[in-house]
């Protein structure tokens, strides 16, 4: 889906969610004139005054599925899962430098506990940016930038953080190199009922 687009690609829907995909280079909620939940309304055909909940954001920079609640009962529900940390929520990413085959770290983040499960999927050297590792990522803990500050504490912040990565080192200005590709989650307003949604990373990765 581009910037430009005025739909929302849907990857799950009833009556109580629906899970869609958001592009990077936009917000996933807010007071601005453009953010992705009003992408969905208008998709969704949601008339003004009422819309989707967000149960989870991502930042302006990472595409990936954004869970929304249709009601405030749905969307509680569905917050209550993130809290207990029954959400299996998988990223990858693109990372400085070449990465260990598999590690776990477990640093702190804002005096809270935080855990990152990582794991090296392929790794080579790109015109601008260097030696990179393309990486899987799976967040237990959901603090605020987890993953983006677990990989710069490892030494591998991931290509096109401005924040948190190399400053300057950027791969042909494509943004930050991070996207949320799958999401399951046990239905928590329907019974022994999995959901559990993946897509192919953002293009931009399969350009590499």
């Amino acid at each position: 889906m581009s910037l430009t687009a005025t739909q929302a690609h849907l990857g799950f829907e009833d009556e109580h969610f629906v899970i869609a995909w958001k592009p990077h280079g936009i917000l996933t909620s807010g007071n601005s004139g453009r953010t992705f939940d009003r992408i969905v309304n208008r998709t969704l055909c949601i008339p003004p005054g009422s819309g989707v909940l967000p149960c989870n954001r991502l930042d302006f920079g990472t595409s990936g599925w954004v869970v929304f609640g249709k009601y405030k009962q749905a969307a509680r529900a569905m917050g209550l899962l993130f809290e207990k940390r029954s959400i299996t929520k998988r990223y990858v990413a693109l990372v400085h430098e070449q990465f260990p085959i598999a590690m776990t770290t477990a640093w702190p983040l804002d005096g809270k506990p935080a855990t990152t499960h990582l794991a090296l999927l392929a790794k080579g050297r790109i015109a601008g940016a260097g030696p990179v590792s393309f990486i899987h990522a799976e967040p237990i803990t959901g603090r605020t930038h987890q993953i983006r500050r677990h990989l710069f504490q490892s030494g591998h912040g991931i290509v096109g953080d401005d924040h948190y990565g190399i400053p300057g080192n950027r791969y042909k200005g494509k943004g930050l190199f991070l996207c949320a590709y799958g999401v399951a989650f046990n239905h928590p307003m329907i019974h022994h009922f999995k959901v559990d949604i993946e897509a192919k990373p953002s293009r931009k990765f399969r350009k590499l």
